[in-house]
């Protein structure tokens, strides 16, 4: 049934080692919370999205999340798209709180006498369906067609759509009422449009144009490098650095000794700084005392190489641990 997983987003992950590695005092840490809490909102609503879908018949849909695909000299990305036989729907879903009013140009959410307008998430999605009509013709896929629905998936949250707005009543639901919606457009479309071959040969197509995307998150924040704490973190103080001695990481503010934190601290690194590393350069970032200690540490981790030697480089494998 899922042909593409759920996963965390590369940019909240990011996001939290960016928390980890930044000084308490740092000017932009509260941006980075705020950011956090953000995209966990938003990543929360796609797990609730992901459990409904979860409970519909295997056999009927091959499931994407986050299938982001090539537009000309861009992308479009769908929260899930749902291919059968018979139809494809692509799905957009909104983890909002409050009170949304969406009309025709606009969604308005009041929520803690705030007030805030973001463009209708309707637009958004029926964008997302062109977009992917034009990808099949490109890639001479048949016609199927192709449904839009706008999921909210905060139970608490208040929906008001204008009055005689009649695609906001039908394309709008909340993920309680996602099975029903699908049910309904499975009655309007009973006949196969393709048949399983050409299923397949859509399946291998968007998995191998999918393009996860990926940006230089502290660029994006504006945050330094430099201003990045190194070494490996206490998992009991998240004191940074622990100290280095006889293979064990000992920190000096708790006291704990510890011989398996070092996965923390790379996979930071592969987020924030490079993918790659070498061994002098993971020598720096730790703390090592030595090149045989760092080689030692390299030997931990099995990580895919390049190159030979002195020149040999290091790298993030996919997926990472």
């Amino acid at each position: 049934m899922f042909d593409l997983d759920l996963i965390k987003p590369i940019i909240l992950e990011q996001a939290e080692a960016t928390q980890r590695r930044l000084p308490i005092n740092h000017v932009m840490r509260n941006d980075v919370e705020v950011k956090i809490r953000k995209l966990a909102s938003g990543y929360q609503g796609e797990k609730t999205l992901n459990y409904f879908l979860g409970l519909l018949p295997q056999k009927n849909y091959h499931i994407f999340h986050g299938l982001r695909l090539p537009a000309e000299k861009s992308f479009f990305q769908m929260d899930a798209h749902l291919l059968s036989t018979k139809l494809i729907i692509i799905l957009e879903s909104k983890n909002y709180s409050g009170t949304l009013f969406i009309e025709k140009l606009q969604l308005t959410q009041e929520f803690n006498e705030s007030k805030v307008i973001y463009e209708n998430p309707i637009a958004q999605v029926n964008r997302h369906k062109l977009l992917l009509h034009y990808f099949f013709q490109k890639y001479q896929i048949p016609a199927i067609p192709i449904e839009t629905l706008v999921v909210f998936t905060k139970s608490s949250s208040e929906i008001k759509i204008a009055p005689g707005y009649a695609e906001g009543e039908k394309k709008i639901c909340k993920a309680s009422n996602l099975l029903k919606k699908i049910e309904e457009l499975e009655k309007y479309y009973t006949q196969d449009r393709v048949d399983q071959k050409t299923i397949g040969k859509i399946k291998r197509l968007v998995l191998n144009k999918n393009t996860p995307i990926r940006t230089d998150f502290l660029q994006t924040m504006g945050i330094d490098k430099k201003d990045i704490l190194t070494g490996v973190r206490c998992q009991n103080c998240s004191f940074i650095p622990m100290h280095y001695k006889r293979n064990n990481w000992k920190c000096p503010v708790c006291q704990q000794l510890s011989k398996d934190t070092l996965l923390e601290a790379i996979n930071d690194y592969f987020l924030l700084i490079n993918t790659s590393i070498t061994n002098s350069e993971l020598r720096e970032y730790l703390h090592l005392p030595s090149r045989r200690a760092s080689t030692y540490q390299l030997t931990l981790l099995h990580l895919p190489s390049t190159g030979v030697q002195r020149g040999r480089i290091y790298h993030q494998p996919h997926p990472f641990p």
